[in-house]
């Protein structure tokens, strides 16, 4: 079953990262459903998060993401801030928002 909105889960990874809170805005204010699980120390951590959340995709802020977690995930995809956007573009099929879910800017 297809969600109607992307759900993004944002975890800082380690240790705290003040532009969690600013990357999820926009992801917000782009239509994405965002969930943010705030500061998580562990793989398993991050793993059992995930699978309780179901998301399309995880954003880890703070520390680099460990390198087997994209493995543990399956075929979620993981971003970092820097790839957030095309990421988000490519899970949406290259669009953001549409007239039944405008921006928050919009309603």
């Amino acid at each position: 079953m297809r969600r109607e909105r992307l759900r993004v889960l944002l975890v800082e990874f380690t240790k705290p990262d003040p532009a969690a809170v600013a990357l999820a805005r926009v992801l917000r204010d782009d239509g994405v459903e965002v969930v943010h699980a705030g500061l998580l120390d562990t793989l398993e951590q991050l793993r059992s998060t995930a699978e309780q959340e179901d998301p399309d995709a995880v954003g880890v802020l703070g520390a680099a993401p460990p390198g087997d977690l994209e493995a543990v995930l399956g075929d979620v995809p993981v971003f970092t801030a820097a790839t957030a956007g095309e990421v988000v573009k490519r899970l949406a099929g290259g669009r953001s928002h549409t007239g039944e879910a405008p921006s928050d800017r919009a309603r």
